[in-house]
């Protein structure tokens, strides 16, 4: 009874409110429920890529990079303005790859262009302004078969324009000389079946290869590698890029751009050696990739230790210079198997030791000791009780993801070798995801 009178009060005065604010119910009471309308303009949109799925279209997703939806709402031309980029693929055409680029008009979206390709699927997607006009060119690699791609670029006017086309395996893109023209840097196998990088830029009216570059690495092994864009111990732009080995060595070739009085300049790979052609960056491989491990500004190349079967390694980061020479400037422990790496202390490199063991069911515990003195612990925690587990005894929480706790705990030589929880914090971090979100839908 005490509850009936309740809601008959609360209901009577959000009817007083109602009218005192000068507003009307609603002749419908579900609408009060209904989900928000899209924009007009989106309506339209929708509309339009309705009418294509009806006319027998189906979503083609790119299946690589960062652009990884079949629509893309992108801003190609400046205007503030965003347009609808959306692939494509119709089975029983000729050219069965599509991408439609509608542009606002009004209060909808119109058709301004598109693309048509063959093959079976698009590899990968990317917006880059490469003639510097205040446009984003399309870039897109579509799969022609099991073994071959090709690489387009096209200008996304009134009508598509092709800029090049070439075969490749992957590509990258960089403005490497620092002009304000970003550099398109394509891997593939010569005639010969050599793995080289060519290097396109801008020249007056064309997208052409001006520099090419032989790799250390097969194409097989490059295929198990990676490419990350960065820069050398000087601050210049840099280009990285690692192949595997079937012996777990990363080879890694560092592009950079090396001026010249008379011709300008060029790309040239900084890691090679004069006698041997080849890059002398020689290292093994522990699924680290080069990256600015401490913040510095530079990116630095990983140098790990072998490690145990639960794919865990200590390893040294280098700096590399547009000369070729290397440095080390850090140290880290990675425990690859729980997604975290601990950034070590500059006094107690190569003078760590580490235990690993799963201590109870959903828990991982890393004891990391100095001089064989054990320093710190972290634990890594799953389970409904892993909240009460991160505080247990002396543990303390430093991380919570989604479905997991991190903990840690000081040992007998925190003290002795300069560790407290502020210092530990800071130098526990989350391991990255290769790819980062791409724009679109």
């Amino acid at each position: 009874m005490k509850k009936t009178k309740r809601l008959a009060v609360c209901l009577t005065a959000l009817a007083m409110l109602v009218l005192l604010c000068g507003c009307e119910f609603r002749n419908n009471v579900e609408d009060l429920f209904a989900l928000p309308e899209m924009p007009e303009e989106f309506t339209g949109l929708n509309q339009r890529l309705s009418e294509l799925r009806a006319e027998g279209y189906e979503y083609a997703t790119p299946t690589t990079g960062q652009n990884l939806q079949s629509v893309h709402m992108v801003d190609l031309d400046g205007d503030r303005h965003v347009e609808a980029v959306a692939f494509f693929r119709r089975s029983d055409d000729e050219k069965p790859m599509k991408v439609f680029v509608f542009e606002a008009v009004d209060d909808s979206y119109e058709l301004r262009c598109s693309v048509e390709s063959s093959g079976s699927s698009i590899d990968t997607v990317r917006y880059e302004d490469l003639n510097g006009d205040g446009q984003r060119e399309l870039i897109v690699g579509w799969k022609m078969g099991a073994d071959v791609q090709t690489l387009a670029v096209y200008n996304l006017g009134h009508e598509a324009l092709p800029l090049m086309s070439c075969v490749y395996s992957r590509f990258t893109i960089e403005d490497i000389d620092q002009d304000g023209y970003p550099e398109l840097f394509v891997i593939r196998g010569d005639s010969g079946g050599v793995p080289m990088v060519e290097v396109y830029t801008w020249q007056t009216s064309i997208l052409a290869a001006v520099h090419r570059s032989e790799l250390s690495s097969s194409m097989a092994e490059l295929s198990r590698g990676n490419i990350v864009n960065g820069s050398t111990a000087e601050g210049h732009k840099a280009v990285f890029i690692t192949g595997v080995t079937e012996k777990n060595m990363a080879v890694t070739d560092v592009l950079v751009w090396q001026s010249d009085f008379f011709s300008g300049g060029s790309v040239v790979n900084a890691a090679v050696d004069e006698s041997t052609g080849r890059s002398s960056l020689v290292l093994p491989y522990r699924q680290l990739r080069p990256t600015d491990i401490n913040d510095d500004g530079v990116t630095e190349i990983p140098a790990p230790e072998s490690y145990a079967s639960s794919g865990d390694t200590l390893a040294a980061w280098h700096h590399c210079s547009a000369a070729g020479h290397t440095y080390v400037v850090a140290h880290t422990y990675h425990s690859l198997s729980n997604g975290w790496y601990f950034m070590l202390p500059q006094r107690w490199w190569d003078r760590v030791t580490v235990f690993a063991q799963e201590t109870a069911a959903g828990e991982n515990q890393v004891v990391l000791s100095v001089d064989g003195t054990a320093t710190l612990a972290i634990y890594t925690l799953t389970g409904e009780n892993r909240e009460a587990r991160a505080t247990m005894g002396e543990r303390f929480l430093i991380r919570r993801q989604t479905g997991t706790v991190y903990a840690a705990e000081l040992l007998e030589g925190a003290d002795m070798y300069g560790m407290n929880v502020e210092l530990l914090r800071s130098s526990f971090s989350m391991t990255e995801n290769e790819w980062l979100p791409g724009n679109g839908w």
